[in-house]
């Protein structure tokens, strides 16, 4: 039975506002993807580590992420595709899994993670039988409003609300499956789980980490910045 983490990282992260792209942007001195690979491949319970790229970055991130990190657990670059689901696809048909196999899908762009979370999602999925699936999630703090033309039309009860983070943990043949199945909509689901949860399948969560935020913009690099120094971990 092996655990393997995905890893996509082949978006341009427009929103950064960097002429370089996020996931190679400099974080407590070393680039954003390699700390987040790194917390995978310092985990025991991870066995292998599928890397999805920009086409014109595989030969970058072999040499200054893979090889100078010697993150040998990565054992496939794989070229994304147009979108977040595509790069996700592009990956999971590359991984020869059983069906006892487990796969970790995590924003690159979320270098924070903890061993324990890890450790707590895989423990969660294997140990509850009716479980397809499951995702950490955190409680919405502010009051959540749905707005149409500028309108307000609804106000959600805010403890019904939680923010999904990942990494999102599923059996792989039940990914792919989900996948094969929606060839064609891909573009309509923002992450893993909601795509599966279309398709009936049962997803479960636990109790996500506040510090394992995705940074998107430059005041999210900051307090990531932060909160490494803040806990001394400036080195995975």
């Amino acid at each position: 039975m092996k655990n393997i983490a995905l890893i996509p990282a082949a978006g341009n992260g427009n929103r950064m506002g960097k002429k370089q792209k996020k996931q190679f942007l400099n974080l407590a001195g070393q680039p954003m993807l390699a700390r987040t690979v790194l917390l995978f491949q310092n985990c025991d319970d991870i066995h292998e580590i599928i890397l999805v790229v920009p086409k014109n970055d595989v030969s970058y991130c072999q040499e200054e992420i893979i090889n100078k990190y010697q993150l040998d657990k990565v054992k496939k670059v794989v070229i994304g595709g147009s979108n977040r689901a595509q790069s996700v696809y592009n990956g999971i048909k590359e991984i020869k899994a059983g069906l006892e196999d487990v796969v970790l899908v995590h924003d690159a762009a979320r270098p924070m993670l903890t061993h324990q979370l890890l450790k707590d999602l895989i423990k969660h999925l294997r140990t509850n039988p009716h479980s397809d699936g499951v995702i950490p999630v955190i409680p919405v703090k502010d009051t959540i409003k749905i707005i149409e033309a500028g309108k307000v039309v609804k106000t959600p009860l805010r403890e019904k609300l939680f923010a999904v983070q990942t990494p999102q943990c599923f059996y792989i043949n039940k990914l792919e499956a989900a996948f094969k199945k929606s060839i064609g909509s891909l573009e309509k689901f923002t992450d893993e789980s909601s795509m599966m949860e279309y398709l009936g399948y049962s997803i479960e969560t636990i109790k996500g980490e506040e510090t394992n935020i995705k940074i998107t913009t430059p005041q999210d690099l900051l307090l990531a910045q932060y909160i490494l120094e803040r806990e001394g971990l400036g080195d995975v």
